[in-house]
């Protein structure tokens, strides 16, 4: 994640890119008709075949065979014949500070983001957004990271005492976020104070597990999501033998990761399962803790010409000097990849996040990695694009907003060449994307991309 002391100079430079994302967007799309597609639900098993899926005002009109649903006179068609149509993906852990992330994104097939630390920014980029204004994927927001004293990441709202933690939440009701993130240092006592004022103010809790409170406490109280399957190593692993930070730092958490004990993965998984949180793994961001001997590779991808200078620059900094850790990292990746998969095999709620923002993890093309990751965790095609569609809906509690075709919900959706249930590497094969409401075929997508590339680059007047 991009230090917070680097946010006043990233905020100043979002105001000079934000031409490239800001589009003004129709003030109501023109009705559109889907016909012919293969429809995958996504809020139910199975598929609809040869169907006609309306559109019109931003959300689903209809839904239902293709000779029984008429298309409009005047609307917009388009031929879904031997294809695939899905609602849009959502990342449901991202750190976004540029609006240059936002067409990324979308341009992937991302049409929700769930923004893991925000400040007035991402409210304005929120509203401009549902307002047609802003060119990107419907953006829900935390405020401040919630911590204790020092705080991880500087930036963050600071609470120590129960009178602190209900501040925090009463400031979070008044800079309209959507939902409070917790961090590790916070204080049992404020933990707790946090716990019930956000319940009595109608926000969620997600975010990680405070390290005076521990994962079983926190599953007890309903924390809504838990980040990085955070806790899970300390319940695998104990106590850090070489910790002299007392097992709070990040190389504390990669050792965690190579002795985790995975015998006792079936009981915890199970624990998980029981209190009911949803568990948003982000696999792929330790699988980006680079080593100098990774870079060549890395650097080859196409995507990172849609990267700002300045992250890629701190991004090369950092792996040049990570070998270390980057061998730890990969030490882990097995255990981690098992806990995914005891926790889909006790029927814990997974979600899709990718914790883009920090060094490697590009805006939308990272969720492509993690739909690869829960597959090789252990989960169907089907299974994890649910994690990536419905049960981010479930999460947010806004299945009545998102995340299935069917009527009446938000027009986001994702028309594909190939059947992503047979390998879900055909969630890249895009014919294009419908962002509330309006078709984007996969040739404005790719433009879309070529223009962030090329103001990022310095090559293109900005619009």
């Amino acid at each position: 994640m991009i230090a917070p002391r680097l946010l006043p100079a990233l905020a100043a430079g979002a105001l000079l890119l934000a031409r490239v994302a800001a589009q003004e967007a129709p003030a109501a799309p023109a009705p559109l008709a889907i016909v012919g597609a293969t429809v995958l639900p996504m809020d139910r098993e199975g598929e609809l075949r040869d169907a006609t899926v309306l559109v019109a005002g931003g959300r689903i009109m209809a839904v239902g065979p293709a000779a029984e649903v008429a298309v409009p006179e005047g609307a917009q068609v388009v031929d879904g014949h031997g294809r695939f149509l899905m609602p849009g993906l959502v990342d449901m852990h991202v750190h976004t500070w540029f609006p240059t992330d936002l067409p990324l994104f979308v341009a992937n097939g991302v049409t929700t983001v769930r923004n893991m630390f925000g400040a007035p920014l991402h409210v304005g980029w929120r509203d401009e957004i549902a307002a047609g204004r802003l060119f990107g994927p419907t953006l829900v927001t935390a405020g401040p990271i919630v911590d204790g004293d020092p705080p991880v990441w500087p930036g963050s709202r600071v609470v120590t005492t129960p009178d602190d933690a209900r501040a925090a939440v009463r400031e979070h009701v008044e800079g309209g976020y959507d939902f409070v993130k917790v961090y590790v240092g916070v204080p049992a006592d404020a933990y707790a104070a946090l716990v019930e004022a956000a319940r009595e103010a109608g926000l969620t809790l997600h975010g990680h597990v405070p390290r005076a409170v521990g994962l079983r406490a926190v599953l007890a109280t309903g924390q809504r999501t838990l980040e990085h399957l955070d806790g899970f190593e300390t319940c695998l692993a104990g106590p850090d033998p070489q910790g002299a930070d007392g097992g709070s730092g990040f190389g504390s958490l990669l050792r965690a990761w190579g002795r985790a004990d995975l015998a006792l993965l079936p009981a915890l998984a199970g624990e998980a399962q029981a209190a009911g949180s949803f568990q948003c793994p982000t696999l792929v961001v330790l699988q980006k803790v680079l080593g100098p001997d990774d870079l060549e590779r890395e650097l080859a991808r196409p995507e990172l010409r849609c990267v700002p200078p300045m992250m890629l620059g701190m991004w090369k900094q950092r792996a040049a000097q990570g070998a270390q850790a980057a061998g730890l990292a990969r030490a882990g990746d097995a255990a981690r990849l098992a806990t995914v998969r005891a926790l889909a095999h006790a029927g814990a709620p997974l979600l899709l996040g990718t914790d883009m923002g920090n060094p490697w993890v590009v805006a939308g093309f990272s969720v492509h990695e993690e739909l690869a990751n829960l597959v090789e965790a252990g989960l169907s095609p089907a299974a994890a694009l649910r994690a990536a569609t419905r049960t981010p809906a479930e999460c947010l509690g806004a299945t009545g907003e998102f995340g299935a075709v069917a009527p009446g919900l938000r027009a986001d959706l994702l028309l594909l060449e190939a059947d992503p249930r047979e390998d879900v590497g055909h969630a890249r094969r895009r014919a294009g994307v419908v962002l509330r409401g309006a078709w984007h075929p996969e040739a404005e997508l790719q433009q879309r991309l070529e223009d962030v590339a090329a103001q990022l680059a310095g090559t293109a007047p900005a619009r």
